[in-house]
């Protein structure tokens, strides 16, 4: 008995087909993780929503500061104001959607059209406070 030869299976080999027993037994299925889940997207959209509250309060202050300490026509400051409100809530927004799965939402065809939209609000941002009205 002590001479009798015994292989063993390679490891690097996987054997295509699973072991035939008496039962019919799958492999379990593996979850993708790349998948967004609704309870992330809502804490996701409770977040920006609860941004933009915040960012709402911040744009009255800017413009009775603009009006009251800069002599800024109340027509400018409210205008400088909407655009900082569109500054802030884009960059929110990028946020959110980064957190969210960068590896998706960090792409060009997201990162564009945010990209413009900062950039025109950044934009009307600066004419409104330049404005000598």
């Amino acid at each position: 008995m002590a001479e009798q030869n015994l292989k063993l299976p390679d490891l690097d080999k996987t054997p295509n087909e699973p072991a035939k027993s008496g039962t019919n037994v799958e492999p379990p299925i593996k979850p993708d993780v790349n998948t967004i889940g609704t309870k992330e997207m809502v804490i996701a959209f409770g977040g920006v929503l609860v941004a933009a509250i915040i960012f709402f309060f911040i744009k009255n202050a800017v413009s009775k500061m603009l009006v009251a300490s800069h002599r800024k026509s109340p027509r400018s400051a409210d205008m400088a104001g909407w655009a900082l409100f569109c500054v802030l809530l884009i960059a929110a927004i990028t946020a959110a959607l980064a957190i969210l799965d960068s590896a998706k939402f960090l792409t060009l065809a997201y990162l564009i059209p945010l990209g413009l939209a900062l950039l025109l609000s950044l934009i009307m941002f600066v004419v409104a406070l330049l404005s000598k009205r």
